[in-house]
């Protein structure tokens, strides 16, 4: 069992950490019916992240503590390509890149299919976590961009 821990968290401030991306998690969709999209992603960018040596650290430590959240009962119906995506857009530590979190739809429904749609987020235009994507085409709806200048506001305001 501590062999399980010791891989899990890796260094001190894993725990905060796993506890920050369980309780964001657990917010989103409340405060997503409360605002606009793009306020909601300004908001989440200017929240202090976790600082990596690059991004690629980054992703990989995210998605190792997010992972334990997906297999409990009550965050298991969200473990979709948009919290996914959400939480990356949230606790990245990627300054100075082209951070872009992107909303799609497949194309080609016929009359009567459900909706299908997908996100993701790219740095410097490269997909991280990207989707399954079974359809043959599908279409931009939305592209965030993390505003640089939203970032650097809050870097010199302060938490």
């Amino acid at each position: 069992m501590f062999e399980r821990w010791k891989r899990k968290f890796r260094t001190p401030g894993d725990l905060a950490l796993i506890c920050a991306i369980g309780w964001f998690m657990w917010q989103v969709p409340r405060r997503l019916k409360r605002s606009e999209l793009p306020d909601f992603l300004d908001e989440v960018r200017q929240l202090p992240r976790p600082s990596a040596a690059d991004p690629a650290a980054s992703v990989e430590r995210i998605i190792r503590l997010r992972r334990p959240w997906f297999r409990l009962p009550w965050l298991a119906p969200y473990n979709t390509c948009f919290m996914r995506a959400m939480t990356l857009y949230r606790f990245i530590d990627a300054p100075d890149r082209d951070l872009r979190i992107h909303f799609v739809i497949e194309d080609g429904r016929r009359q009567g299919d459900r909706l299908r749609s997908h996100a993701w987020v790219t740095i410097d235009g490269v997909v991280i976590e990207e989707p399954d994507l079974r359809a043959a085409g599908v279409s931009e709806i939305y592209c965030h961009r993390a505003s640089p200048a939203v970032i650097a506001t809050a870097l010199a305001t302060g938490p």
